[in-house]
């Protein structure tokens, strides 16, 4: 069986190893991603596997030429960026895999979302390729605890393991050797979340608590290097926080540095501690803060 896979991420990696491991055919296209890292990564692998492979250089028109030349029996999506024209796969299936859960989280950054509003799952979807994005009908499912260690690279990664299961549960029921999950309707609102933008990635010290910081501060790790906040002009992030029992009548965002560590005051009276800042493109760990005027009594976002 020839399976396709369209991605401009290094996400497939898992799935695509395990299926040519089964002794599947598979092929790649791949649109480059603008990560150098993520790039290097696809490259080695598919230098490693000698899976056949095409890079996209005409957005337009390359995978539908790719899907003629290789004419897959099924097609998985996973992280390309356009939105492919399903009339031009002439009959051929085609799946798309999602990081969060649908109808409730369509959009591009799916894991983004679903750490910032602190969702207490985190849910992954494979559905059918539809001519809208991430409308197709849903054939499965999975959602896990949202635990406090999980940030916005390591919920991705999770999505790129768990997938394998529900690719290896299509390709079961294409085959006809078990049927298709019932996936039952939960009732949930259809919501678009748009990619984020400087406002999302923002802390907002006079309305955001402890554990909303905390959530942005995981939501935003690795790929912005944490939440944004600002300190007499300049850009610092927060690219690590935890909730502690410390109360404190401080105003949001005043730094209280103990002899434990580095604390910052949040709405509702309770206090982060963090240990690793991110400030003038280099990261800044709690203990040299105040090299850059970050001394007891400082505050954040002022």
């Amino acid at each position: 069986m020839r399976i396709g896979i369209i991605s401009n991420c290094d996400q497939f990696i898992p799935m695509a190893y395990t299926l040519a491991n089964q002794g599947l055919q598979v092929c790649i296209f791949y649109a480059p991603s603008a990560d150098v890292i993520v790039h290097q990564k696809v490259t080695g692998f598919i230098q490693a596997t000698s899976l056949p492979f095409r890079q996209e250089l005409n957005q337009a028109d390359d995978v539908y030429q790719w899907l003629e030349d290789v004419k897959p029996e099924t097609v998985f999506v996973y992280g390309y960026r356009h939105l492919l024209d399903v009339t031009r796969f002439h009959g051929i299936r085609a799946y798309n895999i999602h990081p969060g859960p649908l109808p409730s989280f369509r959009g591009p950054s799916p894991a983004f979302w679903q750490l910032k509003t602190g969702q207490p799952t985190l849910g992954f979807t494979i559905h059918e390729l539809s001519s809208r994005f991430d409308a197709g009908k849903v054939v499965w499912t999975r959602s896990i605890a949202n635990l406090p260690q999980y940030h916005y690279g390591m919920v991705n990664q999770l999505c790129s393991q768990l997938c394998v299961e529900g690719v290896a549960i299509i390709l079961n029921a294409i085959q006809g050797l078990a049927p298709f999950p019932e996936i039952a309707a939960t009732g949930t609102v259809a919501a678009y979340h748009k990619r984020p933008q400087l406002k999302d990635v923002l802390i907002d010290w006079d309305k955001m608590d402890a554990v909303e910081i905390c959530d942005l501060i995981r939501a935003c790790n690795p790929w912005n290097k944490g939440a944004l906040t600002v300190f007499q002009g300049q850009e610092v992030k927060l690219m690590d926080g935890m909730v502690t029992e410390l109360q404190t009548a401080h105003p949001p965002g005043t730094m209280m540095v103990r002899g434990d560590g580095l604390y910052i005051a949040c709405a509702g009276g309770k206090s982060i501690r963090s240990n690793m800042l991110y400030m003038h493109d280099g990261y800044l760990p709690s203990y040299h803060t105040s090299i850059y005027g970050l001394n007891h009594g400082a505050r954040l976002g002022a």
